[in-house]
C-alpha cells in the first residue's frame, strides 16, 4: 500500500512499540534510537552557531494545533477505567484538546461516548465516569430484562426468531434502555458537547462481516452506504459493547444511502465492534480511500489506547472447547499486530508525525524510562472485561496505570504534543 503524505526526510517521526505485545516476525519494529537520532537531528542550532552577517529570523506566527485521532479499545469496564486514566494525563498535558476525532469499542465507546457527549467540564467527566464504574450496570440490566412486560416480550420475541426474524427484545435491549436513562446516551449522535470533535463508535454486522460505523459526521456500513436516520448514542454503544458471548446481537432497521445515490431499507444484526478491530484503530489509519469508506480523517498523531491482555504462555489445549478457544485468541492477536505493524509503516512512510501505544499488557521492564511508582502489570492483567461494579480499589489501579503509561510515553515520544 502507499501511504499518502511527505517523505520521511521532511517530517519527524517518533514511534514506539507495544513494549511486550510479543508481535509477530512480519510485524515492523521499531527504532527508538533512530528516531532519537531525528529529535538531535532537528534540533534548532544555539546563538552561537548563526552564520555571519545572517539576517535575523522573522518572528515566529501562530502555530497550527495538530491534529491528534485517539483510538479507545474494547475490554468491558477494563477498559473504561484504564482509558479513563489515559485521558486523565492527555488532560493533564495539554493534549486532548487537540484531539480531532475519538474512535472507541465496547467499553472504550462507553468511554469515548461519555467524554464526547457528556458534560463540558472534565472533572464533572470524570466523576461520571467513576461513579458509573464502581455502580456497575449488570444489576441495572438484569432488573430491566426481567421486569414482567420486559419478560413477556422477549418470550414474544424468542418465538418469531423461530421463523428466522431478527430477535428484537433481549439483554441488549436492556442495555440501550441503561444507556438512554442517561444524559450522554439520549443524545443523538451528531450532537456532540465539545466543538470540532468527530466521533466512531463501532459494531460489527453479522451478515456482512464488515464494520458498522457510528459516527457523529457520518454511520455508514462500507458496502451498503451512509445511514439517512439520525442515530441515538446509546444504540451505538449497546451494538458496540455486544459482546457475542453474553449479549444478543442489536437489531436495527436503517435507510442505506449508497454511493450511487440509491436508497435500500436494511436490517441489520449487530455484534461486538471487536470482532471486527478490537482497537479501534482501523477508522484513523492514513491511506483510506474516500471512494470506499465515508470515514477518513487527515491526522497528525494518533494515540492508541489498548486494555488487552496480551500473549501469554499457556498450556496447549487438547479438547475440541479449548482447541476452539485458543484458535481464535490466536487469529485475534494476529489481527491486531496487523493493526500495529500498519501504524509503523504509516510513521515510516511519513504519512504521520508520531504516535503513542499506550498498552495495559506492556511489560514493565521493556518500558523506554523509568516510571516512580508504577502499579504493576500483574496487579491489573487478570482483571475481567465485562460490565460488573469494580471497586474503587481495582479502578484506582487501573486508571492510574492507564495515565502512568500514557503520561511517561507521550514525554518520550511526542514531546512536541501539548507544547503547542
Amino acid at each position: 500500500m502507499e501511504w499518502p503524505g511527505e517523505g520521511v526526510s521532511s517530517r519527524v517521526v517518533f514511534r514506539v512499540d507495544a513494549a511486550g505485545a510479543q508481535m509477530s516476525d512480519d510485524v515492523i519494529q521499531p527504532s527508538t534510537k533512530a528516531a532519537a537520532r531525528t529529535r538531535r537531528a532537528r534540533t534548532p542550532p544555539t546563538g552561537d552557531q548563526e552564520p555571519s552577517g545572517a539576517a535575523p529570523a522573522p518572528a515566529p506566527g501562530p502555530r497550527a494545533r495538530p491534529r491528534v485521532g485517539l483510538a479507545l479499545s474494547g475490554g468491558g469496564f477494563r477498559a473504561t477505567a484504564f482509558g479513563l486514566g489515559a485521558l486523565r494525563a492527555l488532560h493533564d498535558r495539554g493534549i486532548l484538546g487537540d484531539v480531532t476525532v475519538v474512535s472507541g469499542i465496547s467499553g472504550g465507546s462507553l468511554l469515548a461516548a461519555m467524554w464526547a457527549y457528556g458534560p463540558e467540564s472534565f472533572a464533572d467527566f470524570d466523576a461520571g465516569v467513576t461513579d458509573l464504574v464502581t455502580t456497575g450496570l449488570h444489576w441495572e440490566l438484569a432488573r430491566r430484562a426481567l421486569a414482567p412486560r420486559a419478560v413477556l416480550a422477549a418470550g414474544v420475541s424468542l418465538m418469531t426468531a423461530v421463523t428466522g426474524r431478527p430477535r428484537s427484545n433481549t439483554r441488549t435491549e436492556a442495555l440501550v434502555r441503561a444507556l438512554a436513562a442517561r444524559p450522554f446516551g439520549r443524545r443523538r449522535l451528531g450532537d456532540v458537547t465539545r466543538s470540532g470533535l468527530a466521533t466512531i463508535i463501532s459494531a460489527t454486522d453479522l451478515a456482512t462481516g464488515n464494520a458498522v460505523r457510528f459516527g457523529s459526521r457520518v454511520s455508514s456500513l462500507s458496502p451498503v452506504g451512509d445511514i439517512a436516520e439520525p442515530v441515538l448514542v446509546a444504540d451505538a454503544v449497546a451494538g458496540s459493547a455486544a459482546f457475542p458471548a453474553l449479549l444478543p446481537p442489536l437489531n436495527r432497521t436503517y435507510t442505506f444511502v449508497g454511493r450511487d445515490g440509491t436508497r435500500e431499507r436494511r436490517t441489520l444484526l449487530m455484534t461486538d465492534g471487536g470482532v471486527y478491530d478490537n482497537l479501534g484503530l482501523t477508522p484513523l489509519l492514513p491511506g483510506r480511500s474516500a471512494a470506499h469508506t465515508s470515514h477518513v480523517y487527515d491526522l497528525d498523531y494518533i494515540i492508541a489506547v489498548d486494555a488487552g491482555q496480551g500473549r501469554r504462555v499457556r498450556t496447549a489445549p487438547n479438547f475440541m472447547l479449548g482447541r476452539l478457544k485458543r484458535s481464535f485468541e490466536i487469529a485475534y492477536g494476529k489481527a491486531q499486530d496487523g493493526s500495529r505493524a500498519r501504524l509503523n509503516q504509516a510513521a515510516e512512510a511519513g504519512a504521520l508525525k508520531g504516535f503513542v501505544n499506550t498498552y495495559l499488557a506492556t511489560r514493565d521492564e521493556r518500558l523506554p524510562v523509568p516510571i516512580a511508582g508504577l502499579v504493576p502489570r500483574e496487579a491489573i492483567i487478570d482483571y475481567p472485561t465485562d460490565f460488573a461494579r469494580m471497586t474503587p480499589e481495582n479502578l484506582r489501579l487501573t486508571a492510574t496505570r492507564g495515565e502512568q503509561l500514557t503520561r511517561a510515553l507521550a514525554a518520550h515520544y511526542c514531546p512536541q504534543l501539548g507544547a503547542v
